[in-house]
């Protein structure tokens, strides 16, 4: 099923892509609890009880769970008998009660409870709330505040990684996403960071372009969601973007700064876009020779946002989203005069190694219709170049398939997958990454069951889709995760909106065991605001174990974040 649309592109260059974003945020004292203790000691005309707790660092300024913590204020005998062990106020870790051990007018000293994180500290007495200092519980966790990108991060998600295996040192990663300025450099949704988390200049040797993403679409903003190498170096990068700018003034090509694609791109492992010259009449210039015009190489794409693409032995593509139009443009003359050619596809298609779409693969003529009652949301490629993919939908190809599906190499239904997967899941699955290293994925979203066991929320699955029963989370309280991956240390990285797991506060970020145990010294960060959408086991500032986490994350252990945090880990 074919048909042709025609379309004349702009011929005005690209020059720059302004996106602002204005926020203003006004923070109360309290807002880095983020608990159920609010009320305002003073509220409603209510008299001071001359008792206060003192906002300076205690001694020591932090401990481990189990450590004698000496806290200042005043006031504190006229509502306790320490002879007697009587305190008519509670004290608070964290939202956590701590036992109190000792008591003078002037200071208080506790002892930091077993399972706790990091957070503030209070004292209530009477329904009343009065604040202390945050106090950070230690553990084999803490944040990398040495880390390059942790002052100033992006400005918007990030989506995705690869690390640059062409530069001699480790950990150098292209990060992708939404943003349109990382480490206070202008770059629109991709930049190259090092090591130290430090920003790669424009047009320089591993990073030869000094702009990024563009759309023609005035009303979107471009992202990049997925990138991946091929095996020749060169890079696939998908999401949703109609144009990528270089703007590379060394180069000898006229690329007319901008050349447009159809939501996929392939780029040299520098990121500069790989490009094809064209000789048109209209070229013709003043030396009397045809100047030539660099169009992309790849010439195919879809009229979709693609939700991820993936490269196969064959050095294929195969992209997923909820896709029904491939697309390639035939330059008939002028470079910005195209014939737009689109082919009815079903959800997810192959494309060859120059664009050019595999009509051997999921073709609608066989019959094929892709998803149906719903919507996929997420998809990882297995190590048997199978594609899993989650969602809300109902059906896949005209088979039931409640939230996941499993096509095979061939592009058609693993029908031995379905009937592990029995049932499925009784709701929605927002996420779900795939870890190639121990051959399981993480599923999260809106279920309460698989297969009709009772598992909320979270759920791991084996290659053949059966549930890992041997992970079992425990109940989420405050809101629910949105998202999970394993790491190859096989833990368990997770963020969401909840607050307690297991009825001890987590507020938002955990780090489980492959059983779903939290354990408490992995468990100490405070309080998390965002989604996580990548982890990297990494390299930290001091070249120790570490987990490097990209998202859309505003605060992490209390503190304002900028979607990308370095944490300093040790599993051992």
């Amino acid at each position: 099923m074919r048909m042709t649309i025609y379309s004349i592109y702009s011929a005005l260059k690209f020059k720059a892509l302004v996106q602002l974003t204005c926020i203003v945020a006004v923070f109360s004292a309290c807002e880095s609890l983020d608990n159920s203790i609010t009320s305002d000691p003073y509220g409603g005309g209510k008299e001071a009880l001359g008792i206060k707790l003192s906002s300076d660092s205690p001694s020591p300024a932090d401990g481990y769970p189990g450590d004698t913590i000496v806290f200042s204020g005043k006031g504190f005998l006229d509502y306790c008998n320490p002879d007697a062990d009587e305190y008519e106020f509670t004290f608070y870790i964290a939202d956590v009660a701590t036992p109190i051990q000792a008591a003078t007018d002037t200071t208080l000293t506790v002892v930091v409870p077993e399972n706790v994180c990091s957070g503030i500290t209070c004292l209530v007495i009477d329904n009343q709330v009065f604040y202390g200092p945050n106090f950070p519980v230690l553990g084999n966790v803490e944040v990398d505040e040495e880390y390059g990108l942790y002052d100033v991060g992006t400005d918007d998600i990030i989506y995705d990684y690869l690390e640059n295996s062409y530069i001699s040192a480790d950990h150098n990663y292209y990060l992708v996403g939404a943003y349109t300025s990382i480490g206070g450099s202008s770059f629109y949704g991709i930049g190259l960071v090092d090591e130290d988390g430090d920003v790669a200049s424009k047009n320089s040797t591993y990073f030869d372009i000094s702009k990024g993403l563009l759309t023609t679409d005035l009303n979107s903003s471009p992202y990049i969601r997925s990138i991946s190498y091929f095996d020749d170096g060169q890079m696939l990068i998908s999401g949703n973007f109609s144009a990528y700018e270089s703007d590379n003034n060394s180069n000898e090509i006229d690329l007319g700064d901008v050349i447009y694609v159809n939501n996929i791109a392939v780029l040299e492992h520098t990121a500069f876009p790989d490009t094809t010259n064209y000789y048109f009449e209209e070229n013709y210039n003043s030396k009397g020779s045809f100047d030539p015009v660099g169009l992309s190489t790849f010439n195919g794409g879809s009229k979709q946002t693609v939700l991820r693409s993936f490269i196969t032995d064959n050095q294929q593509v195969i992209a997923v989203g909820n896709l029904t139009q491939y697309c390639t443009n035939e330059y008939a003359s002028y470079y910005s005069l195209s014939e737009e050619v689109v082919t009815q596809v079903a959800t997810v298609m192959r494309m060859n190694r120059d664009g050019t779409l595999d009509e051997t693969y999921r073709s609608v003529d066989n019959g094929y219709i892709g998803v149906e009652g719903g919507s996929v949301n997420d998809a990882y490629m297995d190590e048997n170049e199978g594609i899993v993919l989650v969602g809300d939908f109902t059906s896949f190809d005209g088979i039931d398939a409640p939230g996941i599906v499993r096509l095979d190499a061939d592009g058609n239904v693993d029908e031995n997958f379905l009937a592990n997967i029995g049932s499925g899941i009784d709701g929605e699955i927002t996420s779900v990454r795939y870890n190639a290293a121990l051959d399981k994925a993480v599923l999260v979203g809106k279920f309460s069951t698989f297969n009709g066991q009772a598992i909320a929320r979270i759920a791991i699955i084996n290659a053949d889709g059966t549930l890992d029963e041997t992970f079992v989370p425990l109940e989420f309280a405050g809101g629910y995760p949105n998202f999970a991956s394993i790491i190859n240390k096989e833990k368990v990285i997770v963020s969401g909106a909840f607050t307690t797991y297991g009825a001890v506060p987590r507020p938002g970020f955990l780090i489980l065991d492959m059983d779903g145990t939290a354990t408490q010294a992995y468990n100490v960060c405070g309080t998390f605001s965002g989604q996580l959408q990548q982890v990297v086991e990494a390299e930290t500032s001091i070249g120790g174990y570490g987990l490097l986490l990209m998202g859309e994350i505003s605060r992490f252990n209390g503190d304002d974040a900028h979607n990308i945090v370095m944490l300093s880990a040790n599993f051992d």
